[in-house]
């Protein structure tokens, strides 16, 4: 049985696309690429936006070939998936696959916002197909077949009750960040990494800590963004860049900015351009700031997203403290460890408090994203005033 897969590449203006294909015969589906192009491609996503989108798409074909459906025919002949057949396919798109291949998925299940959006995705690109190829027939009932058929299908989903949790522990505390800056140290014991990545690691995180980055923001720094003399680091928006070799391209998903950096850290930076960087092969033909050192012909290319994540799981397995790590829970951190400045600062309005956080972050101006990255703050904060309001309860503080 042959597999459906997504191929990424690069235009040579620069553009990164996506199709699903065949991978035993390396032929793209009709269908499905017809959809990316015209549905997602003219929206101006981002490549991995795309990725994702199609992912859902070829998980959705390969269901079709495992069941043995020809999913055209049977939508022209107005043979919508029966309640059963939509009851396997929801079952399906809750699988953990590994690498695309069928048969070769973790007995795990996705999480819900995962599960969510793939049958989103299932649903909209059904609900296209069928317009598409039932477009002759132009008849009420048709249209209410379809969307009944569409609507069985979304009723699927998965309720977000978690939308609104306070998932309060997304930040480090304490304990953690000294336990992960412990091992990341250059010389330590407890580094896991070989000595010539062991300050490039310690590096990439030191940035994630203090600025609260995006790991597209990371990967997609400079050595041009970096003004030693003013300490301050540029976040640039470089879409469909052709100097940058990787087919998924690290982008700035929001707003440029310009960050000031502590003279301690405009040194470890520079120290490693300087005295490390510089003597990997390779590295002088670009400056992104930060490169691959295993030797091989990707040596001295830009990190890729693949190897950042690598390194992000090594440091995880490295300490039972760090053992739910990502990248972007220093992004929750940063925000965290915000939010007590500000609120040692007591000349600092709400609205000023909200523009400050929103330019740092690179959020657009009045984006409520703060809430999301807030929790634990606003967590801490209302279980301190609740604890408080309690003892003068119970100390007769109240009046009558």
């Amino acid at each position: 049985m042959c597999s459906i897969c997504v191929d990424s590449f690069m235009f040579e203006n620069g553009e990164r696309y996506c199709h699903v294909v065949n991978k035993d015969t390396g032929e793209p589906l009709y269908y499905p690429n017809l959809y990316i192009t015209t549905q997602v491609r003219n929206r101006s996503e981002s490549i991995s936006t795309m990725k994702v989108i199609a992912g859902s798409i070829s998980l959705l074909y390969r269901f079709f070939m495992r069941k043995n459906i020809n999913i055209d025919e049977r939508i022209q002949n107005k043979l919508f998936l029966a309640p059963h057949e939509i009851e396997d396919l929801i079952e399906f798109t809750s699988l953990n696959f590994r690498d695309g291949g069928d048969g070769n998925f973790m007995v795990s299940n996705v999480k819900k916002p995962t599960k969510y959006f793939r049958i989103t995705t299932v649903a909209n690109y059904l609900e296209w197909l069928c317009k598409i190829l039932l477009s002759h027939a132009g008849q009420k009932n048709t249209l209410k077949e379809v969307m009944a058929f569409i609507n069985n299908i979304k009723r699927k989903k998965p309720r977000n009750n978690d939308k609104y949790n306070m998932e309060i522990e997304k930040s480090l505390d304490k304990a953690q960040l000294d336990s992960l800056f412990s091992i990341l140290s250059p010389g330590s014991d407890l580094n896991p990494f070989t000595e010539k990545v062991q300050q490039r690691n310690n590096l990439i995180f030191l940035l994630l800590h203090c600025f609260g980055l995006r790991a597209g923001e990371l990967l997609n720094l400079r050595i041009g963004d970096m003004d030693f003399a003013e300490s301050t680091i540029a976040i640039r928006r470089r879409a469909n860049d052709k100097t940058d070799p990787r087919v998924y391209q690290p982008l700035v998903k929001t707003c440029e900015r310009k960050l000031i950096a502590d003279t301690k850290l405009i040194y470890e930076i520079s120290d490693y351009i300087l005295n490390d960087r510089r003597k990997v092969k390779n590295a002088n033909k670009h400056d992104f700031l930060f490169i691959t050192y295993k030797e091989g012909k990707t040596q001295g290319q830009p990190l890729s997203f693949s190897s950042y994540h690598k390194i992000v799981s090594v440091v995880r397995q490295s300490s039972s403290l760090l053992s739910g790590l990502t990248g972007h829970k220093l992004r929750h951190t940063w925000n965290y460890e915000f939010s007590k400045t500000i609120d040692n600062a007591q000349d600092i309005s709400d609205e000023k408090e909200q523009q400050i956080r929103s330019y740092l972050m690179g959020w657009r101006p009045g984006s409520d994203t703060s809430i999301i990255y807030n929790r634990r703050h606003i967590f801490e904060l209302s279980k301190k005033t609740a604890l408080e309001q309690q003892e003068q309860l119970f100390k007769g503080g109240f009046d009558e």
